[in-house]
């Protein structure tokens, strides 16, 4: 399925230093929404040190947590190669045992740029029965794509935009995603949905850092169940049954 250029993404995610930047506002906002969810919803979950965690494309990053065994995975080796555990690959297949996990977290749109179906699928195979998954990812129905052939996909490559840059990803629609969870045995406990007006500023004015100032009418429209399905980011807490 997946049209991506692998080697593409490599080669821009290494001229990179930083991937969550101050300068940037849309993405570091994203960052602290997510940071948000993973400290509030781990402490609800008896989250302990004898956790082993898979970070699917972590970039590096442990989100503040402390467990047994953390596993970073990455195609970008740079980020991951000092930590004391870490797989350079693809999260779509990865060298570890069945149910071996008891904790995924891939967060930062990571699974826009591979092959959702297969991605989730791994996530099923690697996780412990009554294991957790937190999964973020960016929405078809995000008003950027509206008036596009995109917008409400089911999936589709889209040319968004990441440090004044365009890039390929993969949006997929939030009840795609959310189907194919159910299909693969985890069971949503909590959404929140994030950047819902500023997707359409931006799309009017093509201006991402103006745009971003609008991310502060989310605490209002998540709440509204039609409007926050038209969110550009969704992050998940998911049980594995």
């Amino acid at each position: 399925m997946s049209f991506i250029d692998q080697h593409e993404i490599e080669k821009n995610y290494n001229k990179i230093d930083d991937i969550w930047t101050e300068d940037d506002p849309w993405h570091y906002y994203t960052l602290k929404k997510i940071q948000n969810f993973i400290k509030k919803e781990t402490k609800k979950i008896n989250f302990n040190y004898n956790f082993r965690v898979l970070n699917a494309g972590s970039a590096g990053n442990e989100y503040g947590i402390k467990c047994k065994e953390h596993i970073h995975v990455d195609i970008i080796e740079k980020d991951i190669i000092n930590k004391p555990y870490y797989i350079v690959g693809s999260i779509e297949k990865l060298p570890l045992k069945k149910n071996e996990i008891n904790f995924i977290l891939c967060v930062g749109s990571v699974i826009n740029y591979t092959d959702a179906m297969l991605s989730i699928r791994e996530f099923n195979r690697l996780t412990e029965k009554n294991g957790y998954l937190i999964l973020e990812f960016e929405n078809s129905y995000s008003y950027e794509y509206f008036l596009t052939d995109s917008f409400k996909k089911t999936a589709n490559i889209v040319t968004t935009f990441y440090k004044g840059e365009e890039e390929k990803v993969w949006v997929y629609s939030h009840k795609y995603i959310k189907k194919l969870l159910e299909s693969n045995n985890f069971k949503i406990l909590k959404s929140n949905n994030f950047h819902i007006l500023s997707p359409l500023i931006y799309k009017i004015t093509k201006n991402d850092k103006f745009a971003s100032k609008f991310s502060f009418f989310d605490k209002v429209l998540a709440k509204i169940p039609i409007i926050k399905n038209y969110s550009s980011n969704v992050i998940l807490l998911c049980q594995k049954i």
